[in-house]
């Protein structure tokens, strides 16, 4: 086991939740919840020292305190404690260390790739996957994580899921996730530009902080030809994602929402305007029969 780095932060509590998701996207080992401060945990040969002290420079009252070398831990046993089945609308999502509760099901061991299911943000963009997929749709998801959204699609019947990020270890963890489940997700590690600016797809996912949302925005509606899920904003954030979307012509279909530890995060569905149109249309022929 390799030496561990404790870094000690603090924030005001309305900042907590949404700090603690950006700790896991930058690869914490576990995270610490005490009375005003966070003590977020890291392998020393592999802490984003700059991009931790960083969060200290976003104005919004977060103070990040040297980091301090502690004692070897097995934090695999910890973190896997901590893991159990959870269902999400019809799916099942399971370590691949626990029974089975149910199917349809998929095997998700996150690793230090964000995505167990246990935040917030994946549950509710998830579940709007889920809702908005149809049995052929070609799906892209990006800031994969540890494969969840894109495996849930594939498991429920979709033709195609292509899975990117820019953590090479995000990328290497939903490979494993994906042969694990024996689904076939295509993986790719880059940014939304190594995406051929043509390509399109029925059902585009992204699940990220705004902070990294909000510049992917314009590509991401782009690539979507029916359908674009958003997640991992905040209720007081939902105005401007909103104000986004809409300017590049979709529509709001759903918002749904959770609150976690005071916060509340926020996932929508959009729809292109045809289809919107479209699905109207079909609805109100079958009100007729």
């Amino acid at each position: 086991m390799s030496p561990t780095l404790c870094f000690r932060i603090q924030a005001p509590p309305e900042q907590v939740e949404r700090l603690i998701a950006e700790l896991h996207s930058l690869g914490t080992l576990g995270i610490e919840e005490r009375p005003a401060e966070l003590l977020a945990y890291f392998r020393a040969d592999g802490a984003p020292a700059r991009e931790i002290a960083a969060l200290s420079e976003l104005g919004l009252g977060i103070c990040v305190h040297e980091p301090e070398r502690v004692p070897v831990t097995d934090w695999e046993r910890t973190w896997r404690a901590g893991l159990e089945p959870r269902r999400v609308g019809s799916l099942w999502i399971r370590p691949s260390w626990c029974a089975s509760r149910g199917t349809p099901e998929i095997l998700i061991d996150p690793q230090q790739a964000f995505g167990s299911g246990e935040h917030a943000s994946t549950r509710l963009a998830l579940a709007l996957t889920l809702e908005a997929l149809v049995e052929g749709d070609r799906v892209l998801d990006v800031g994969t994580g540890s494969g969840i959204l894109g495996l849930g699609a594939l498991r429920l019947g979709v033709a195609q899921a292509l899975g990117l990020d820019i953590d090479p270890q995000a990328c290497a963890n939903a490979a494993q996730n994906s042969s694990r489940n024996r689904l076939p997700l295509a993986l790719v590690c880059g940014t939304l530009e190594t995406i051929a600016p043509r390509a399109r797809f029925e059902l585009v996912l992204c699940n990220l902080l705004l902070g990294r949302l909000e510049p992917c925005i314009p590509r991401l509606v782009e690539h979507a030809s029916r359908a674009l899920v958003l997640s991992g904003y905040l209720g007081e954030e939902r105005e401007r994602v909103r104000t986004l979307v809409a300017a590049r012509g979709l529509v709001l279909e759903r918002e749904i929402e959770e609150r976690q530890s005071g916060d509340t995060w926020c996932a929508g569905l959009w729809l292109q305007a045809r289809d919107l149109q479209s699905a109207s249309r079909s609805s109100s022929v079958s009100s007729k029969r």
